[in-house]
């Protein structure tokens, strides 16, 4: 005769029954490892590594066969560009009524126009200008010349022109320049990087 079990009774053993299979891990706490066992996770450790190095070595054979495969047309294309750029560049310049207010236009993605600059600092000897700074500025040494002995631009371009003239500098590239410039998303930054150099010398050459 099977003796029936109330429910009481069921839950009252499946708790027991949990409550008396604890892991060794509540008896004695985590256990040191052998180092057998060590080198077992280190050998899994170094598969995987192994693994995803070759998984990085075919990404980057499939990317260098891509570069290969467009790379021609895309220095074909990106001097078609730039040449479109420059012609661009020599309408503006030789137009300067046309943007006066305002001074930039957007046209076709492009932002057209004028731009003033306050020119870039510029010399032919760093030796020359470090000794000029250390004869006539010898408190700002250390701001105006950089670790190693050379001039800094970007603080140089704070001293008047006069103060410039001292220490054998020049601005270079002051007043309205040209602005040709793509109205930059990802792709148009991509752009302007692929065709800056030959570009400027484009330009350079008119």
């Amino acid at each position: 005769m099977v003796e029936n079990a109330s429910p009481g009774s069921t839950k009252k053993r499946t708790k027991e029954k949990t409550t008396m299979t604890p892991t060794l891990e509540h008896i004695a706490g985590p256990q040191p490892c052998t180092i057998s066992q060590i080198e077992t996770f280190a050998a899994r450790h170094d598969a995987e590594c192994a693994k995803l190095e070759r998984m990085i070595g075919d990404l980057e054979a499939d990317l260098e066969a891509a570069k290969l495969k467009h790379l021609r047309g895309l220095k074909r294309q990106a001097s078609v560009v730039a040449a479109r750029q420059a012609e661009l560049h020599s309408a503006v310049e030789q137009s300067p009524a046309l943007f006066v207010k305002p001074r930039t236009l957007t046209l076709h993605g492009t932002k057209l126009g004028f731009t003033s600059s306050e020119g870039r600092v510029e010399w032919n000897n760093d030796e020359q200008v470090v000794q000029l700074v250390e004869k006539h500025f010898p408190k700002r040494f250390d701001e105006l010349v950089k670790t190693g002995f050379t001039p800094k631009k970007e603080a140089l371009r704070d001293l008047a022109a006069d103060e410039l003239a001292k220490l054998g500098c020049r601005i270079e590239g002051a007043g309205d320049t040209v602005l040709v410039k793509r109205v930059a998303g990802d792709v148009e930054k991509l752009i302007n990087k692929l065709i800056e150099k030959p570009a400027r010398a484009m330009v350079g050459k008119d």
